[in-house]
């Protein structure tokens, strides 16, 4: 990797893109401050971060991270209730952004990083990983087989991350000569302290584990255990420290092969001095099986907690792949959010009720939606009731219960029904996999359909008897996206793809399926 040449255009071009309203380091530099006065800032942080890349060294400053506390929710007495943000110096981060974007050019010229990981890559997304995901187990329910995955739990990741070691993995990945002595010393001598209205808490060393609240923190756990998933032959997915390590049993080698890339796991954190909690691991049997094949897998001598459904990057997976509990889990929090709203906004006008559900509410009921697809009638109603209570509080109209006066309400709000939306969504995803926007795997199931009876952008649609893999991303998305006509699925960008799509009726066959 070539050394950093730093250019005060995109200095320039950095300290312009800056939130004005950004919350100030240590070093007390706002980034208003940094972006008003571009101009005069970016000569002197070019020469500044040059010096400082030239020499391997950063200004103290740039060592110190504030750390403020954010409730969740519980006793507010115990820390552990507490969320805590990392508060970093804005000019280092600028130069940290120089840096990254050199080294993941580095990364992907050379093909780098694996390929199972997700996290904070571009083109790649929590809803990427779980598409993927959700697809390979679905498609195993479709010839009556079982797949055990296991839910691996790091503790504390980011923080046990060894410097030396990491440095040495980064050396390895060619990130060398002066850009990794600068690494090496932006991760030594750092302090942190607690700070809470105005008050500051004295300073605590920081002795391992990558920066929080830093550009380059992400990117270097990544590189810490790119080389993780070498160590199994089943399968591995990787979204940051979130970990997901499956296989197909047929057989009880199957299973011994599946407890022996937990040991190869456990002695990769002994090598690494990284470390798994076992009490928070967890198995799931996913299968249609009446009697599924049972094992007892174990980690550390612990005995991995056997669960039906557990959740993974926000959704939550059952042993059926049916949808009725993460179903569950979200209408329930959506009512909860839609109740708080409405005790705290029952005087405001329509205007605010509104942009508060499309806020706060609605996307409790769409996140990663085209992974979780729901296609029983018990589901769909369940999740649209939510809209339609907001439908109410939003028009404060709680007395009309004739039939048909709800669905006037979401018509004159001018709402879609969710279900719609949600098909607008795979569409949307469809699009992007296809055109190259996000990065997501697709040959082995976007096969070109007949093109003499079918149309130049159409698909082979594949055939399951199976709900769970009928309904999953691309069997379903490839039958909406079929019913969508050619000149539709032929515009070039997203933004007329997804303006078409608005255009057309709600009972479209393409949303519909």
């Amino acid at each position: 990797m070539p050394d950093i040449k730093i250019d005060s255009r995109g200095v320039h071009k950095l300290l312009k893109g800056l939130k004005p309203h950004k919350a100030t380091g240590p070093d007390m530099v706002p980034a208003r401050l940094l972006k008003d006065f571009a101009d005069e800032f970016s000569t002197i942080l070019t020469r500044l971060f040059q010096s400082s890349l030239d020499g391997s060294r950063i200004p103290s400053d740039w060592r110190k991270a504030a750390i403020v506390p954010i409730y969740k929710k519980g006793d507010k007495h115990k820390a552990s209730n507490y969320r805590p943000v990392s508060l970093t110096s804005i000019s280092c981060k600028l130069l940290e952004h120089i840096i990254h974007s050199n080294i993941m050019d580095h990364y992907e010229h050379l093909d780098i990083l694996t390929d199972k990981q997700h996290g904070f890559r571009s083109k790649r997304s929590c809803e990427t990983q779980l598409i993927l995901t959700i697809q390979e187990l679905a498609s195993t329910l479709s010839v009556g087989e079982q797949v055990d995955v296991i839910l691996l739990d790091f503790s504390k990741a980011f923080d046990k991350v060894p410097h030396t070691r990491l440095l040495n993995k980064l050396e390895y990945y060619g990130v060398r000569g002066n850009i990794n002595y600068w690494i090496s010393d932006f991760l030594i001598s750092r302090t942190q302290q607690v700070v809470l209205e105005g008050t500051a808490s004295s300073t605590a060393d920081v002795l391992s584990g990558v920066p929080q609240g830093t550009v380059l923190g992400p990117l270097l756990f990544l590189s810490f255990i790119n080389d993780m998933p070498e160590v199994t032959t089943s399968d591995i997915r990787l979204f940051a420290d979130d970990s997901l390590l499956y296989r197909r049993i047929t057989s009880t080698r199957d299973s011994d092969t599946l407890q022996q890339d937990l040991a190869a796991l456990e002695k990769w954190e002994t090598t690494w001095q990284m470390a798994f909690n076992p009490e928070k691991c967890t198995v799931i049997h996913v299968t249609n099986r009446r009697k599924p094949r049972i094992t007892k897998y174990q980690l550390h001598g612990h005995t991995l907690e056997r669960e039906e459904s557990s959740k993974y990057l926000g959704i939550t997976i059952s042993q059926d792949l049916k949808w009725n509990i993460h179903v569950n889990n979200v209408t329930s929090k959506a009512n909860r959010s839609l109740g708080f709203i409405r005790r705290n906004l029952r005087g405001c006008r329509p205007s605010v009720k509104e942009a508060a559900y499309n806020a706060i509410v609605r996307p409790t009921l769409e996140y990663a939606a085209s992974v979780w697809t729901q296609y029983t009638n018990q589901q769909i109603t369940s999740i649209e009731r939510v809209q339609r209570r907001a439908a109410r509080f939003v028009t404060n109209n709680y007395r009309d219960y004739i039939p048909g006066a709800v669905t006037g309400m979401i018509a004159h709000l001018g709402w879609e029904s969710l279900a719609t939306r949600r098909a607008k969504s795979r569409l949307t995803m469809m699009f992007k996999i296809t055109h190259g926007l996000v990065d997501i795997p697709h040959e082995q199931h976007l096969v070109a359909g007949d093109r003499r009876t079918r149309g130049n952008n159409q698909f082979r649609e594949i055939a399951t008897s199976e709900d769970a893999y009928k309904y999953s991303f691309y069997p379903r998305t490839i039958r909406q996206w079929n019913k969508l006509p050619t000149d539709i699925t032929a515009i070039p960008s997203l933004e007329g793809f997804k303006a078409t799509l608005d255009r057309l009726p709600a009972d479209h066959p393409a949303f519909t399926i």
